[in-house]
């Protein structure tokens, strides 16, 4: 029962259903095959997003927005609008934040902005949407409004109301779990994600890749206030 690591080093990932596993390293766009990165040009990227459609979508350094069509070898379609980071939980379900932490969701192929500001956001595919902002205040979305939620974390990664985790800036791993926050003890990460199935995947301060699947990550949880 714990932390397991894999080849490769990256600055931020994205897990989605089945072990879709992505990741951006020096800007290049990496998709993990079980065994090695394959390498997937034509863009370089600074954020990637992966819903449980297995959509990817992405912004780059200018703030530019694109959406993977295609697979591995398909091609990057530039989507309108600018977005600092973007977090798709489905085709239905994306959101992101500009350089203003001004938060914006989509529908009907328009950008919608919502009220408040945020860092950074977060969207699973049956709409649930939580937030942190620049003093890392918790929010999670109600459908008109952020609603605070206890805590401290400087970033969140939400794949749907049963699976929300975060990391703190002491790099602790929290999951949300029954009202509560519950540290993951074990491993520090500086970023993290969590699949629909509830396997943890992030990166440490060394830009290590680790994860801890569902059955794993029950014997490791702490109940514990943050």
């Amino acid at each position: 029962m714990s932390w397991k690591q894999i080849d490769g080093y990256l600055q931020q990932l994205d897990i989605g259903p089945d072990y879709e596993l992505w990741g951006v390293d020096d800007n290049q766009v990496f998709k993990w095959n079980v065994k090695s990165w394959i390498h997937a040009k034509g863009i370089t990227v600074s954020n990637i997003s992966v819903g449980a459609d297995f959509s990817i979508w992405c912004t780059i350094k200018d703030h530019k927005i694109y959406r993977l069509v295609g697979g591995i070898d398909g091609k990057w379609m530039r989507i309108d609008g600018f977005l600092k980071q973007i977090s798709v939980g489905d085709e239905n379900n994306v959101w992101g934040v500009n350089s203003k932490d001004e938060v914006f969701y989509r529908r009907n192929n328009i950008w919608v902005q919502a009220p408040g500001n945020l860092s950074q956001v977060s969207v699973g595919a049956d709409g649930t949407c939580w937030g942190v902002n620049a003093n890392h205040e918790i929010f999670r979305w109600d459908g008109e409004k952020w609603i605070p939620v206890d805590g401290s974390l400087k970033q969140i990664k939400v794949a749907s109301i049963h699976h929300i985790v975060g990391v703190n800036d002491k790099n602790e791993i929290y999951l949300w779990e029954n009202g509560d926050w519950n540290l993951i003890e074990g491993g520090l990460l500086k970023y993290v994600s969590i699949s629909p199935e509830g396997n943890i995947w992030g990166i440490n301060n060394n830009d290590e890749i680790w994860h801890l699947t569902y059955d794993e990550r029950i014997a490791n949880i702490h109940v514990l206030d943050i």
